[in-house]
């Protein structure tokens, strides 16, 4: 029996929100302070981006940076009465597409960019490549237990079930299909008097 819609993003959301509840590491990341959204990726292209972590504040979660003389910030973003620090964006049709096991590790490896902070900056794992340090399998090596154990957990939930859909299965469970989606906010010039 086809049932009448689903939101991914808000699929997302709930799955996510249950990473950050089971793994140590992540449990005083605030869900309410993080935003999931999907854009679009048509491409069929082996490898390109499945996922990306968008920081709403610079360095050490300083609202403003200096860059070449002048000044810029992050408009604030609130939703439901919280400021939001983190949006998670996952390309579709492309992530949507990948096995339920992919899936979770797509969105680990987002949610272990986030600061250890959570003040809306990144994890910083270098001087110079500062988003995944020296070595990209050594950044994924980092949070493939939290991943496998996630996987595990949920083997048997409704989770997994979602999780396990691709794009045409999706469209064939449910005529009606939305998520949020949002253009990545943009730093802003200050006037400085």
């Amino acid at each position: 029996m086809k049932r009448e819609s689903i939101n991914i993003t808000d699929a997302l959301n709930l799955i996510i929100h249950e990473m950050i509840k089971m793994t140590d590491e992540f449990k005083h990341f605030d869900i309410n302070r993080i935003l999931v959204c999907c854009g679009s990726n048509q491409s069929n292209a082996r490898g390109g981006l499945y996922g990306k972590l968008v920081p709403l504040r610079f360095e050490n979660g300083s609202e403003i940076i200096k860059h070449r003389g002048h000044y810029y910030t992050i408009p604030r973003l609130t939703l439901n009465d919280a400021e939001i620090l983190y949006i998670i964006y996952l390309y579709i049709p492309k992530f949507m597409d990948l096995s339920a096991e992919k899936k979770i590790d797509v969105m680990f490896h987002e949610l272990y960019h986030i600061s250890p902070d959570f003040n809306g900056d990144i994890r910083r794992m270098g001087k110079v490549k500062k988003a995944h340090g020296h070595s990209r399998k050594s950044f994924d090596e980092k949070y493939k237990d939290y991943a496998e154990a996630f996987y595990l957990k949920i083997k048997d939930t409704s989770f997994h079930s979602f999780l396990e859909m691709n794009t045409n299965e999706l469209a064939n469970e449910f005529p009606k299909i939305s998520y949020r989606r949002m253009k990545v906010p943009k730093p802003v010039r200050l006037n400085k008097n």
